[in-house]
């Protein structure tokens, strides 16, 4: 390759840049000028004025002498580019560029400077000669594989050349394509890919082939025999699929990354999402006062999720800034509306809308992939292999699932959904705006509601199983896959709501009780609960709906308070009376006892959980019986008999374990320790709530996690250690206040640490609430977890 310096203006001005350590906006501040000047200078699309030039030349120290060579070079003169020895004279004339027809830009490329570095570092490597571009429609695959190649235009003595394949419908025509970019005039005495493989048989060339998802065999066919035949030649290719050819490297392309839940944006933190920068400058080409602010900024963020940092989608619904505001805009983002925004009149027509780059892939499946491409968008966030196949296989017969699923990975229109540590199989998943469109299909084809209904029947079934596995010996693992497949879940059941199937509803809802109780989803179990027992009908079926009062009362009593969860529990019991229903009957009592207990009526209480637990046991339900031992021992903790709250509760962590409960093993023994502290032993007692705490923390149980925290704060008062003892309060407080369980917690707050609020000044006291407060909630566990 050539050992000559031939280097744009652009890349040479990034990468003197970079050396010195400088963003775009502190080199831009030094210039006198716009980040987006800049950025347009390093891109190539504008050349510096006479005076930014200048103040340029003295920014880098460029010798006086060599200034006037300097400003040509950056007015855009290549042969008086700057070397990058360090020789005295930092100049190095070119005897001529190498030949190119990259396509000029017309618009920024923003945010993409890793994925080109990645790309450059694939083509300089002389064992890499294939490197195929592949991601869903809109990624920007087209733009990145130009600006890649100009990048490394002069790493290639003899060319780079640009390939547009799109427009070809007829797979004979691609050699004669590639020989026309090059310049070759065909000569009829001999075939056209031969003159090919002749004319370029010694050449350093890049040839960049672009759109091959049409014409996939016959551009695979071609590139191994110009690879094979051409040995200094290496070729960039841009696909929704891989070429699956000897050599080949796949580089897939990601999409921009935009803010989540967990990073809120803010002016501040802008500059770390490209995303927003990209959105704000196609905005502004249509409406020139439009700004990015601190007004706006979370608005266009929300705007950018939604299209999952597509480019292309970011650039089309952008443009409609100029009829809406972002928060107008925002609200209107449904699915035909980004489907359908269109773009400018110059573009290729699979361009202009997000609908037709995607039509363009989908029209090129089989049959068989085009219909599993449309049952897939039945799914709500991941899925997997298994569910496919069990949802599927009496529905596509043609050919394995495993295999068209691959198909359609390969072709970008799924995607390997992120590996969580909650789950240990492969998942998939589709883009969102790929998943409205997929849905349109599965409309058209008439089929929604059998396969919606597949899907419901699939997680009523994991539902089901899942509420048995969450309580026993496999609880972490399926509390996990239920985490995991929470979206789905939900989809399942807003449209077991939806369509009126009131028992489906029912039955679903009421398995995911305990899942959403030991994930500290109490709002959310409130909600779905309070939603099933609407259904018309729901009263019709006295068993699901007698169940589903008691799991209220029970979210009810852990976030507000007993006097608001009694009515449910109550409502519970004579309706499971008035059908003989022994196990509601049990369940029901369970859940009052605990409620007249922290009314103060101890003797009723007494009454109800001596009955829930004969009854649990009639029906031989030992893990129902373990529950109602723990909830009897709440009787004489309130009553401070010490001695029958420790007994029952041993009696309960004892069943537990038998059952495999991690998570009430964890509520017991925090209930033990408590008896432990007040009878005086306190090393013991502290011990068994770390105990108690590290199970929570593998369980994810915020609401016990909290839980902990506030009786090792409790425990450390008892100890004399009243800073730390607020300290675990306060981020024992911040983080029931996150599950929407501190309401009922005041009074008892004000109580329990009573003693430090006397003992520690008013300021001690609040800096000490106050460093609680600020930990999240892995560093509150650490704290408390330290002896």
């Amino acid at each position: 390759m050539s050992t000559l310096t031939e280097v744009s203006f652009g890349e040479w001005l990034r990468r003197r840049r970079k050396a010195l350590g400088l963003t775009q906006e502190q080199l831009a501040e030094q210039m006198n000028c716009s980040t987006i000047t800049l950025r347009k200078i390093e891109a190539e699309e504008r050349r510096p004025s006479g005076q930014i030039a200048e103040r340029l030349a003295e920014i880098f120290n460029i010798p006086s002498g060599e200034r006037k060579a300097f400003l040509r070079f950056a007015r855009g003169d290549w042969r008086s580019a700057p070397s990058d020895s360090k020789e005295e004279s930092p100049w190095q004339i070119s005897e001529k560029s190498p030949r190119s027809n990259l396509p000029a830009m017309l618009t920024s490329l923003v945010g993409r400077e890793q994925e080109i570095a990645d790309v450059r570092e694939y083509l300089s490597n002389k064992d890499i000669r294939l490197v195929t571009l592949v991601g869903p429609p809109g990624i920007g695959k087209t733009r990145l594989s130009i600006e890649s190649a100009r990048v490394v235009l002069s790493d290639f003595r003899d060319g780079v050349f640009f390939v547009a394949l799109a427009p070809l419908s007829d797979p004979t025509l691609i050699a004669s394509t590639i020989a026309q970019a090059l310049g070759y005039v065909e000569t009829k005495n001999l075939p056209v890919d031969k003159q090919l493989m002749d004319g370029t048989a010694d050449k350093e060339m890049l040839l960049v082939l672009d759109n091959c998802e049409h014409l996939i065999e016959g551009v695979a066919s071609l590139t191994s025999q110009l690879l094979s035949a051409c040995s200094r030649l290496k070729i960039l290719a841009t696909s929704r699929e891989s070429l699956r050819i000897p050599g080949e490297w796949l580089y897939p392309i990601p999409a921009l990354n935009v803010p989540d839940d967990d990073s809120p944006v803010d002016m501040e933190t802008v500059s770390n999402f490209p995303v927003l920068t990209l959105f704000a400058e196609r905005a502004c080409a249509v409406r020139p006062d439009f700004t990015l602010n601190a007004d706006n900024v979370e608005t266009v963020a929300a705007i950018c999720a939604r299209l999952d940092g597509l480019p292309l989608v970011i650039e089309l619904i952008a443009a409609r800034i100029r009829l809406m505001t972002p928060q107008a805009l925002l609200d209107r983002l449904s699915g035909q509306f980004v489907l359908t925004a269109d773009g400018m009149r110059a573009a290729f027509d699979r361009q202009k809308t997000l609908h037709n780059a995607i039509d363009w892939s989908y029209n090129l499946l089989p049959r068989e992939e085009q219909i599993l491409f449309a049952y897939l968008s039945v799914f709500s966030g991941s899925f997997t292999l298994e569910a496919v196949e069990v949802m599927f296989s009496g529905k596509i017969t043609e050919k394995p699932l495993p295999s068209l699923i691959a198909l359609l990975l390969d072709k970008s229109l799924l995607k390997l959904a992120p590996d969580l540590k909650e789950s240990s199989e492969a998942r998939y998943t589709m883009l969102v705006t790929i998943q409205e469109y997929a849905k349109d299909r599965l409309r058209e084809m008439g089929d929604e509601a059998e396969i919606r209904n597949l899907h419901l029947a699939y997680f009523l079934a994991l539902a089901e199983k899942g509420d048995k596995e969450i309580r026993g010996p496999n609880q972490i693992e399926w509390l996990n896959r239920l985490s995991v497949m929470r979206d789905n879940l939900r989809a399942a059941l807003d449209w077991a709501i939806e369509t009126g199937q009131t028992e489906m509803a029912l039955q679903i809802a009421r398995k995911l009780h305990w899942f959403w109780s030991m994930r500290s989803d109490h709002n959310e179990g409130r909600q779905w609960l309070g939603r099933v027992l609407e259904i018309p009908d729901a009263q019709f079926y006295p068993g699901a709906y007698a169940e589903i009062l008691t799991q209220i009362a029970l979210h009810t009593w852990l976030q507000i308070g007993a006097k608001e969860a009694r009515p449910f529990v109550e409502q519970a019991l004579s309706i499971a009376r008035a059908n003989d229903d022994k196990h509601n009957t049990a369940r029901a009592l369970s859940i009052l006892g605990v409620v007249l207990a922290h009314q103060s009526n101890y003797v009723e209480a007494q009454i109800k959980l001596e009955e829930s637990k004969a009854l649990f046991r009639q029906v031989d339900d030992k893990w129902g019986y373990a529950h109602a031992v723990l909830c009897h021992g709440i009787v004489p903790i309130k009553q401070d008999d010490q001695a029958n709250a420790l007994a029952l509760h041993m009696e309960a962590l004892e069943l537990f374990r038998q059952v495999g409960d991690q998570f009430f093993q964890c509520v017991s023994l925090r209930q033990i320790s408590e008896s432990h502290i007040k009878q005086g032993d306190l090393l013991l007692g502290e011990a068994e709530l770390r105990e108690a705490l590290m199970l929570a923390q593998q369980l994810d149980s915020k609401h016990e996690i909290a839980s902990e925290l506030w009786n090792l704060g409790w425990a450390a008062q008892f100890g004399g250690n009243l800073v730390r003892a607020v300290r675990l309060s306060g981020a024992a407080k911040k983080l029931l206040e996150t599950v929407g369980a501190w309401q009922q917690n005041v009074e008892v707050f004000e109580s329990d640490f009573a003693p430090c609020r006397a003992a520690l000044s008013e300021t001690e006291f609040a800096q000490a609430m106050e460093d609680g407060r600020a930990m999240t909630m892995e560093q509150a566990v650490a704290y408390a977890l330290e002896e």
